[in-house]
């Protein structure tokens, strides 16, 4: 960072020297136009159009310093607004990003979740393409926030969060539903793939130690959209699984193949 300020720092400071030398030459230009005006006036020459030439020659140096420090301003104007649009776009772009995600695990919240899956049972649909929802739950996630405190509750929720994320494709989506209670879209995958997904992250999760000293299980449920899913049946389905991996003993992964 240190390094990129030199440069700027070394063209504001050429940018400044020009500036002032270009103010001294047109205030010397001026004294000289005004000499050569006053003795035209007071002790006129016998050849007075020797001194209007030179005059006219003052006249125009001055012209071309003022084009030159009027370019210069504009081209300083032009750099500062193009920095404000530059800083304008990057906070529009956090804008959208905030707006898309959840503020404590930082993954994809369900205002997204809405978009994302409406646009991808639209390619199963119109393409026949594949895709997949896991849906997981941390278990007894109340008795974590009680025995350990909610604070270590959200700490617990964003770690799990952003290790199940680092686990996945960059073209799988993971977004908080609410609670301890999160979905996964895995486009381009079929029942069978995401199963085996699935499967593995309820092992290497059951396997970690969140905080150096507190280990979760996970119960998962997967279905695969179909060409008639809403969003509605679609979640639907996700959360039967779901309830049919509680209910079956948690810690395990239902697959709905119906």
């Amino acid at each position: 960072m240190e390094s990129d300020r030199r440069p700027i720092s070394k063209l504001k400071a050429k940018y400044t020297l020009f500036y002032a030398l270009s103010l001294l030459v047109l205030a010397l230009l001026f004294c000289a136009d005004f000499w050569v005006i006053y003795t035209l006036i007071v002790a006129p020459p016998p050849d007075p159009g020797s001194m209007m030439k030179f005059v006219y020659l003052v006249m125009v140096s001055g012209f071309f310093i003022l084009t030159a420090q009027g370019l210069l301003v504009f081209k300083r104007f032009i750099a500062i607004l193009g920095r404000d649009t530059a800083a304008m776009e990057e906070m529009n772009q956090q804008i959208d990003k905030l707006s898309v995600m959840d503020d404590l695990t930082r993954v994809y919240n369900r205002y997204k979740f809405e978009s994302v899956v409406a646009r991808e049972l639209e390619n199963v649909r119109r393409y026949n393409s594949a895709l997949s929802g896991i849906i997981f739950d941390i278990d007894d996630f109340k008795s974590l926030n009680e025995s350990h405190g909610y604070r270590t509750g959200d700490k617990l929720l964003a770690s799990l969060a952003q290790f199940v994320n680092s686990k996945l494709r960059n073209t799988d989506y993971v977004f908080r539903w609410r609670g301890g209670k999160f979905i996964i879209l895995t486009p381009h995958t079929d029942l069978d793939k995401a199963a085996i997904v699935a499967e593995k992250l309820r092992k290497i999760v059951g396997h970690k130690l969140f905080g150096g000293k507190i280990r979760m299980t996970l119960s998962l449920g997967v279905v695969q959209g179909r060409a008639e899913d809403s969003m509605e049946t679609f979640l639907h389905r996700l959360q039967s699984a779901l309830t049919g991996a509680k209910t079956q003993g948690k810690d395990r992964v239902i697959v709905t193949r119906n």
